[in-house]
Formats: C-alpha cells, structure tokens, sequence
C-alpha cells in the first residue's frame, strides 16, 4: 500500500487555532465548545513533543472564556441611541454626547460593560467639585440614566441601571428652581420697549420669533423652525399651526391663532417661500439658539433684572395667564404640548376640536394683546378693519 500524502487529504473544513504550548496560550472564538476543542488539540501536541500532558479546568457554557472584546463604547452607544430615537433633536443629541464623552475621560473606562455604580458616584463628586449648579449635575445623571437605560435594553450591559436614583434635588425642588413666570407689567415692558421697535425695523426674524411666541406659547425651537406649509385653516375659519416634529408624541400638536394676531403676521408669513426664520441649527445646537442669547440683552435693555428670567419664561406667562382665566388643565396641556397622564381622557375621549381651542382661549389672547400699547389697524380678507394693540 502506498504512503498517504499531503495532497491526498482535505483541510478546507480543518479549524485552526494560535498554540504556545510551552506556555499554555491558545487563542479560540471565544465558545465553550471551541475551546474544548482547542484544549484537546493542545494535549495531543504536547504529547507529540514529549511534554507532560494535563487537563487544564474546562469551563462551561455558563460561564463562558473570556475575550479581548468588552462590548460597545460609550460613545458608539451614544450613536446606536440616536440611530433608533431619530425624533430627537440634534441638540439633544449634542448634550448627551458630550455628557458621555466627559463620563468616559473622568472615569477612563471607554467601555460600557466595565462602568460600576461607584463610576457614577466618583463622577457626580466630581462635577459637584468643578462648581457645577446641582441642577446641572442632575440634568447630567439624567442623561447618563437615559443612556444606560437603553444599553440595559439592547443587551449591552448587565445587572442594574449604575446611574438610578442620583437625583440631588426632589422632584418639588427642582419645579422651585425652574425658571421664572414674567408677569403682565414685565410683558408690557418688553414688547413696549425701544429695543422692539428697532427689531421690527431692522430684525424682523427677532421681532416676529417673539410676537408668535407671546400669542401661541409654542416652544422657542417650534416657532423658529417653522414652514410656511404648518400654518394652516380649518373647514370653519379657525387658523392654526401644526406641529409636526416634537421630542414627546403630545408634542405633536395643533395650535390655535388668535384671529386678529394671524392677519397682523400674515404679510410676514405671505413674504417667505417656504421656511419662515432665518435660523439654522449650528454645531448642534436648534435653530433657537440666536434668539435665546439675544433676549437676555432685550431684558436688560427693559429694566428687567429679577433672576430666572429667561425666553422660556414666555411660554410660562402664557400658561399662567389661561389658568388665570380658568382654561381646563386637560386643554392647556393639549395646546402646550403636554403629557396628560389620564385613563378617562387618553383612552375613553378624543382630543378637543381646535374651533373649541380657540374660542376658550379668545379672551385670554384679547387680554394680553391690551398689554401692547402701540396699536395697528389691519384689513382681513373679508375686508372688515381688524385692530390689534401692538
């Protein structure tokens, strides 16, 4: 019988592996079964050479040999995060990014799957020792909390959520250290002011952000985002936006307009093609951005100075003034963009028609245009004069 040879055998279905038998290293894919196999490969070859054979301990699918690999970094979990939630902003995106980043460099793990709660908790020290305001160190964990919170969900890490339950301030608290409300003599002053007369001249992007703003109570970045295509009328003569685009489903809204408002604007709005604004969104930040660090300036210049006063306090002043006047919480939240955590109203009942919308917020809007001295007379289509204080 002739001797075998090489050629004459097959090693396309032979497994392979790195061996250092003198030392005891081999490399496998990283299951129990592979590396069964590669423990017997790497008997048979010691015995080969003449070496003492043993059996090191196996280890069972329960506990299976570790690799190099650890998982998914924080930073490529902030992108897997913003893949999946693409009805986030891009700003959000920003502030959870850089949150993640400086985590990563503070704790120096890049790794999800190595993180502990005492990360977490050296972390939180450390931001409180840089003289960070403990709401900011809370709106911090918050992220973190969010990011985890996904990574728990998509199998990338075990055991519970390292950043839970890290709140420095109560829920009580941090409604008490929001912003401020303006009240009715400060709106006068604001939009009363010679500061808003010279951006009705000369930033008519500035000017009208503000006026939309006063007489919706629509988010900074809803109003500076808008198209031309959101404004719209229903079957029976009622004017409103929609908002298509939001972070939370309530969000997703209409909005009435009040009747004599929408003819003052409706030249601005006729004038534009299709976006409104002039904003952009810039290194990740909304397209809100210029008008918010511009206000602080239009308060200064009104004589406002009391603390925690800021554009969103706009929006507060118009919720504050329809609880003045006794609209139902159900229909401000429905108008603001506001979860309503209710059964009777979330799954026995429909949201409220916006002809109802605008007739109960009629006299509240009527209120507040009696705060902008300046009066303008406008012609509707119908051809009737229309006065709004401005």
């Amino acid at each position: 019988m002739n001797k075998p040879r090489l050629s004459d055998f097959d090693f396309s279905n032979v497994r392979t592996y790195e061996i250092d038998a003198k030392n005891g290293y081999l490399k496998t894919d990283g299951t129990a079964e592979d590396h069964q196999r590669a423990i017997e490969a790497i008997n048979a070859l010691k015995g080969l050479q003449g070496l003492p054979t043993h059996q090191p301990a196996t280890q069972t699918p329960e506990t299976p040999l570790k690799t190099a690999h650890r998982g998914i970094k924080m930073v490529e979990l902030v992108e897997q995060y913003f893949k999946l939630k693409k009805q986030l902003k891009p700003a959000t995106a920003l502030a959870y990014g850089n949150v993640a980043k400086e985590f990563a460099q503070f704790i120096r793990k890049q790794h999800v799957a190595d993180i502990s709660e005492s990360d977490v908790l050296r972390y939180q020290t450390w931001l409180a020792d840089k003289g960070n305001a403990t709401r900011t160190i809370d709106n911090k964990l918050i992220n973190l909390h969010a990011l985890f919170k996904f990574a728990i969900q998509q199998k990338h890490y075990e055991g519970e959520n390292p950043a839970a339950n890290k709140a420095l301030m109560t829920k009580k608290q941090r409604l008490k250290e929001g912003y401020g409300i303006f009240e009715r003599e400060e709106i006068e002053a604001i939009f009363n002011s010679d500061f808003m007369k010279v951006a009705k001249e000369k930033d008519e992007d500035y000017f009208y952000t503000l006026m939309i703003t006063l007489f919706t109570g629509m988010r900074i970045g809803e109003v500076t985002s808008l198209q031309k295509d959101q404004f719209k009328v229903s079957e029976k003569g009622t004017h409103y936006i929609v908002v298509r685009e939001s972070k939370t489903l309530a969000g997703q809204r209409e909005i009435p307009l009040y009747k004599p408002f929408f003819y003052f604007i409706k030249s601005f709005i006729d004038s534009k093609e299709n976006k409104i604004f002039k904003y952009e969104e810039k290194d990740g930040k909304g397209t809100g951005n210029a008008v918010g660090k511009k206000f602080p300036r239009h308060l200064k210049s009104s004589g406002i100075t009391r603390q925690k006063l800021v554009f969103h306090s706009l929006r507060k002043f118009v919720n504050n003034e329809m609880k003045r006047f006794g609209v139902d919480v159900e229909a401000r939240c429905q108008i603001f963009g506001h979860e309503f955590d209710n059964v009777n109203s979330n799954t026995y009942s429909n949201e409220f028609k916006i002809e109802y919308l605008e007739e109960i917020t009629k006299e509240i809007f009527s209120s507040i245009s009696k705060l902008l001295r300046n009066q303008v007379t406008m012609t509707a289509a119908s051809g009737q004069e229309v006065r709004i204080h401005f």
